[in-house]
Parts: structure tokens; C-alpha cells; sequence
């Protein structure tokens, strides 16, 4: 197990060089580091556990995204990010549904069976993206954009599958005011749970005055919220709470630096300590939070390395050559798919005021932004040990992920690299609030 964190941490530097010097996308390297280990290196073997290391460490994974989220963006995009990561997903699902004769004709499909399929390969990696952006100046509101859909989209997609999917599959009747009830508890428990916990962090947060503990409070407050809305007797969206909790945290935080600025700017520089020293009105600071951010950024790192190091070894290339034809079909169909939603969605910003105006070199960014990661497996796996195609469904999702990874990665970099210039422009004709 030592052998593997130390592996883990070289395979993490090594990737973040790659990026940086050649210009290989972080997630590619990193999968391919760990796939090529895993062939030459008697690694601990962590398969059987890889749904509860993604449980462990999901939490992680999102979380500096979610704290990097600004509320501002979410007030100016609110509407593109509800189009992109709930009703895209929603018409893709159903898309994919009524496209069943082309895409799986062969196989005798229920409806349950084809929203479980298009659920799991529809669900979105943040981290990937994120960590591809992060190498080039982008504009703010495309990041916003790309960004906000990864995190809500999956809550969309594990909405879908669980509530949706899996009880037609187990034979269970499901009518549209069935739908509707079970999607309006879900999130209003989800939201709720979020927002207790949110609220009762930044109340503690206030007595706290150290970067260490506060940085232990942000991870509680992602990890209680999520745990409790995955608890079998409450059974609602974990990634929703969890959303939720930790912008609720970070509303309160910047309402406090906010009051702490407005409170001190005619008071010396004497008396600005003198209160900050007392812990006046403010939660934290902007240096103990920027701080903080930067330990979770590592952390994400860290886990999505952890999570690609446990998906290698899933691979088995000898099966999903079984399934090879199955696997192209659909990766090309959600490709279209997300792509024909993206289209729409810039016809949308062009008729609106509540959208910016989505061009040409956004729209190919937003298409191939929809890499897809280990909460897809994750899924796959809570399929019931019964059902007939579960091995098909595990390989197909895995290929899937694989060459989303590959190729999207690659389409995005090169989509920067070559209207660098214009994006930086877009850059500088935009404003945005610092919250």
C-alpha cells in the first residue's frame, strides 16, 4: 500500500509535466501511466472495492469545484446551467429511448433498461474538464458554463438512474405523477439537507480561527451532507447536498467578508487587526480560504489519480472486444446527441437575454466538455445482480468512459490551442464579480 501512494504521487507530477510541457491532457496521462503500471508492476489489487473508493472519494473529487463556484455565476447562468444539466440530459435520455431500434435494435431493451444505459454514459467528470482548462485562458462565462453543467449534471444523471431507471427494471410501475412527486422530494430533501448542513458549518466555522481546522470543517460539511442524503432510509441525491451544503458554507463566508470590508474600511490599520483579531463579523479570510482551496485542489488530484488507478484495472480488453461494435455505436450516438443539444442550446442563447450568446468555438468546446468518470461505474454497478445484460451494460459504460477520455480530451485541446487568440479575446471584452 505504501508502494501505491508513492506511485499514486509520481504518477500525479509526471501527468501534471506532461500537460504542462507537451501538452497531453492531465486525464490521459494518468490513465495511461496507471494502465501501463498495472501491466509491468504487481500493484495491490483494489477492483473489488472501486464503488466504495469512488463513494470515499466523489466527495473530493467535486468539492473544489463546487467551492471555486461563484454565487454570482450561478444568479447570471442559473438558466443555462438548469438547460445544460437537466432538461439536455432529459431530452438526450429520451432521445437515446426512441433511437433504440437503431442504436441496440438486436437486443430485446425495456424503457428501464435504455434510461439506465443513456444515464450512466451521459454523466460527466468535472475534474477532467476543469483540469484541461486550467492550461489556458478561457473565457469566464465558458468556464461557468462547462463547469456548473458537469457538477449539477450528474446529480440530473443519479436522479435518472436510481429513481427512474432501476425500479421499471425491477418490474415496478412507474407513471409520470410518479415521476414527478419522487423528482420534486429528491430535490427538495436534497436541498434541504444541504442547507442545514451548510448553515450549521458556517456557525461552527465562526469560533474556528485556524486554516487547519477550517479546512476539516469544509470537508465535513461535503461529506456529512452527502452521507446523510445517501442514507438508505432518506435516499435522496448526495451530489445535490452536497452542492448545496458547501455553496451555502461559502455564501455565508463571503457575506462575512463582504460586512468585514464594508465595517473596517475607514478604521486604521491598527484597529483592522484588532478586529479581525477578535473574530468580528467574519468567518474567515480570504488568505485562510484561498489557502484552503489550494489543499483541495491537491486533494482532487490526488483522488481522481486514485479513481484512474482503480479504473484500470476494470479494463479487460478481451471482453469489450466483445462488445466493441456496441460500444462505438453508442459513444458516436451520445456524441451527436450532446452535440445536437449543443446546437440547440446556442439557437436558445440567441433568442434570449438570459443566455450569453453561444458561438461557434463555444459550442465545440461545450460538445466535447462531457468526458465521463468513475460515477458512471458506479451506477453500472448498483444494477441488480439479476439483470440479463449487466455484464454488457459494465464493459459498454467502461469503453465509453475510455474513449470519452481519449478523444474528447484530445478534440478539446486542440479546439483551444487553435482559437487560442479568439478565446483570449472573448476574455478580455467580459466582466465577472470576483465572489
Amino acid at each position: 500500500m505504501l508502494f501505491l501512494f508513492i506511485t499514486l504521487l509520481i504518477t500525479i507530477l509526471l501527468s501534471r509535466l506532461f500537460q504542462r510541457h507537451l501538452g497531453i491532457p492531465l486525464p490521459i496521462s494518468i490513465l495511461a501511466l496507471t494502465y501501463l503500471l498495472y501491466s509491468v508492476a504487481p500493484l495491490p489489487h483494489i477492483e473489488p472495492y472501486f464503488d466504495e473508493i469512488v463513494l470515499f472519494l466523489l466527495p473530493l473529487v467535486l468539492l473544489p469545484d463546487v467551492i471555486n463556484f461563484k454565487i454570482s455565476d450561478l444568479k447570471k447562468f442559473g438558466f443555462a446551467i438548469f438547460y445544460l444539466s437537466f432538461i439536455a440530459v432529459i431530452l438526450s435520455i429520451a432521445a437515446g429511448v426512441l433511437l433504440n431500434s437503431v442504436i441496440f435494435g438486436q437486443y430485446q431493451m425495456t424503457i428501464g433498461m435504455l434510461v439506465a444505459l443513456f444515464a450512466m454514459v451521459l454523466a460527466t467528470d468535472a475534474v477532467s474538464v476543469s483540469s484541461i482548462f486550467s492550461q489556458f485562458k478561457l473565457p469566464h462565462s465558458l468556464k461557468v458554463l462547462t463547469e456548473g453543467e458537469s457538477l449539477f449534471n450528474d446529480a440530473t444523471a443519479v436522479i435518472a438512474f436510481f429513481f427512474l431507471a432501476l425500479p421499471l427494471i425491477e418490474g415496478k410501475t412507474v407513471t409520470p405523477t410518479d415521476i414527478s412527486f419522487v423528482l420534486i422530494r429528491v430535490v427538495i430533501v436534497s436541498i434541504f439537507i444541504g442547507f442545514v448542513v451548510g448553515f450549521i458549518a458556517q456557525f461552527v466555522m465562526k469560533f474556528l480561527h485556524e486554516s487547519v481546522d477550517e479546512f476539516i470543517i469544509i470537508l465535513l460539511t461535503a461529506y456529512l451532507a452527502f452521507a446523510v442524503a445517501e442514507l438508505h432510509a432518506i435516499h435522496v441525491s448526495g451530489i445535490l447536498a452536497l452542492i448545496v451544503s458547501v455553496m451555502t458554507l461559502k455564501f455565508f463566508i463571503n457575506k462575512s467578508l463582504v460586512n468585514f470590508e464594508d465595517s473596517t474600511q475607514e478604521l486604521t490599520t491598527h484597529e483592522q487587526k484588532l478586529f479581525k483579531t477578535a473574530g468580528l463579523k467574519t468567518i474567515t479570510t480570504k488568505t485562510r480560504l484561498d489557502q484552503n482551496k489550494s489543499i483541495l485542489t491537491f486533494f482532487a488530484f490526488f483522488a481522481n489519480a486514485l479513481l484512474f488507478f482503480s479504473l484500470a484495472q476494470l479494463v479487460d480488453f478481451t471482453l469489450m472486444t466483445q462488445y466493441s461494435q456496441e460500444i462505438m455505436v453508442l459513444f458516436i450516438a451520445t456524441t451527436l446527441l450532446r452535440g445536437l443539444m449543443m446546437l440547440k442550446f446556442t439557437f436558445i442563447s440567441r433568442s434570449t437575454k438570459h443566455i450569453i450568446d453561444i458561438n461557434y468555438r463555444w459550442w465545440s468546446v461545450l460538445t466535447f466538455a462531457g468526458i465521463k468518470g468513475g460515477l458512471s461505474i458506479i451506477m453500472v454497478h448498483s444494477l441488480p445482480n439479476s439483470f440479463i445484460y449487466k455484464a454488457m451494460f459494465e464493459q459498454i459504460v467502461i469503453g465509453v468512459i475510455l474513449l470519452s477520455i481519449f478523444v474528447y480530451a484530445t478534440f478539446l485541446v486542440l479546439i483551444i490551442k487553435n482559437y487560442k487568440q479568439a478565446f483570449e479575446e472573448d476574455s478580455k471584452h467580459e466582466h465577472h464579480d470576483a465572489i
